[in-house]
């Protein structure tokens, strides 16, 4: 039996920078990992069968998990199977790569249950066939990302921030927000300049002013209440506030633990995660 973490993700600043001509977008981010996380167990089986806790209502077949086994299982050749138990932490459909993220835990896990190093090698390319931002999660860690997602130039380490982060759980498409985005282009900026940010220590003004997500123009007129959850935020005491991906999370960066937990109490309706970045990858 392995217990593997699947830990989420915020992106500070996110840039659209147009559509590819394979019909998926150019973007810039940076994706920082997040102690908040899913957990793993995966145990040895006859086939492959995946038990969310709790369920989510995803036939088993569309889990990316699930799709992650059979992917590693068809590239190996081999009969093996698992059965993968997923403790949901992470809200799901939220921005924070939950589901992503515990596809890239199951193929690591997997590799290390069948006794497949050599397919590590090979992880990325599977990763990519899951999803733009999957193959981060194969091993989390502060990182410049580009292309889909899937360009990641890693960061130098920073030093732990503590996050609040804001679920209400309204479901946004992505290829809808993708969609609106385009009809609102003036709102991009041609280039993220965040790979510079954490190099050395800047104010909090700056990364407000650099650090901005796209899909909060487009995204914020048709669900208001985002808007009043960061303008909350901030109002509580956050130094950075931002949507993370396409959302519907919100997060901040708050001075302390103490200060994030007081800023939670702010939103006694919406679930709310006070958590740190990580800066341990192992």
């Amino acid at each position: 039996m392995l217990l593997r973490r699947a830990y989420a993700k915020i992106n500070v600043g996110l840039h659209v920078l147009g559509k590819r001509a394979d019909g998926y977008h150019s973007i810039a981010t940076v994706f920082v990992p997040v102690e908040l996380h899913d957990e793993i167990v995966i145990e040895e089986a006859d086939t492959i069968a995946i038990r969310m806790q709790p369920s989510l209502g995803i036939d088993e077949q569309d889990n990316l998990a699930y799709r992650a086994a059979r992917l590693l299982l068809a590239m190996l050749h081999t009969t093996a199977g698992a059965k993968i138990t997923i403790t949901k932490h992470i809200p799901h459909g939220s921005g924070l790569g939950g589901g992503s993220s515990d596809a890239a835990a199951t193929l690591v896990g997997l590799c290390q249950l069948w006794n497949a190093p050599n397919a590590a090698e090979l992880l990325p390319q599977l990763a990519l066939q899951l999803g733009s931002d999957v193959p981060f999660f194969l091993q989390p860690q502060l990182a410049y990302a580009e292309g889909r997602g899937e360009v990641l130039t890693p960061l130098p380490p920073m030093p732990p921030r503590h996050v609040l982060i804001v679920a209400p759980g309204i479901h946004i498409s992505t290829a809808w927000a993708y969609g609106q985005l385009h009809r609102h282009s003036e709102h991009t900026r041609p280039r993220l300049l965040c790979d510079a940010v954490f190099a050395s220590n800047v104010s909090d003004e700056f990364l407000r002013s650099v650090c901005t997500n796209d899909f909060e123009a487009v995204v914020f007129p048709l669900y208001p209440e985002l808007a009043r959850i960061k303008e909350q935020l901030y109002a509580s005491g956050a130094t950075y506030a931002s949507l993370t991906g396409t959302g519907s999370a919100l997060y901040g960066f708050f001075p302390s633990e103490e200060h994030a937990l007081a800023a939670a109490t702010m939103f006694p309706t919406y679930r709310t995660f006070v958590t740190r970045t990580r800066t341990d990858t192992r």
